[in-house]
């Protein structure tokens, strides 16, 4: 097993920040990271408004893989392979906050970029979201460095 890296942090609502980048390209394609948890929530779970406040996003290779069509926003598209992992949470009451689906590919391996978006049906300016993504360092050989190139391009090589 690789060593495990962490990535939290706190953002406002696609709508208001667009894609926010965790990782940048560092040029060192036989290095890389298999994501193994991706978890959102509310950043206030005991406010009295917070059952309104169920979210929803997406891990991606490319910040343009978010948005699917006008006035959709943070759409999930599980045939676009740029889009590598999915979570949602519902916030049930003004206290009991249950992370209800989380879906990550297994298989790829981010060379290069990724992104978090996140949204809320009710999400203002104001609105933060807490994120939470855990990654395993991997080495690659150059053939598997090529492959996961390629596929963050969104090609199909699986």
């Amino acid at each position: 097993m690789g060593k495990i890296r962490v990535l939290r942090g706190r953002c406002r609502s696609f709508s208001y920040d667009g894609a926010i980048q965790l990782i940048q390209d560092d040029q060192r394609f036989n290095h890389g990271f298999k994501i193994r948890r991706f978890v959102l929530s509310y950043e206030f779970p005991g406010d009295a408004t917070a059952s309104g406040k169920d979210i929803y996003g997406a891990l991606a290779t490319h910040e343009d893989a978010f948005q699917l069509a006008s006035g959709v926003i943070v759409g999930w598209a599980w045939d676009d392979r740029r889009q590598v992992a999915w979570a949602s949470t519902e916030v049930v009451g003004d206290s009991i906050v249950k992370q209800t689906f989380e879906l990550i590919d297994p298989t790829h391996v981010v060379v290069r970029d990724l992104y978090v978006a996140i949204t809320s049906a009710v999400a203002t300016g104001s609105t933060n979201f807490n994120y939470y993504v855990e990654l395993e360092e991997v080495s690659l050989t150059d053939n598997q460095a090529v492959l996961a190139i390629v596929q963050e391009e969104a090609q199909d090589v699986n």
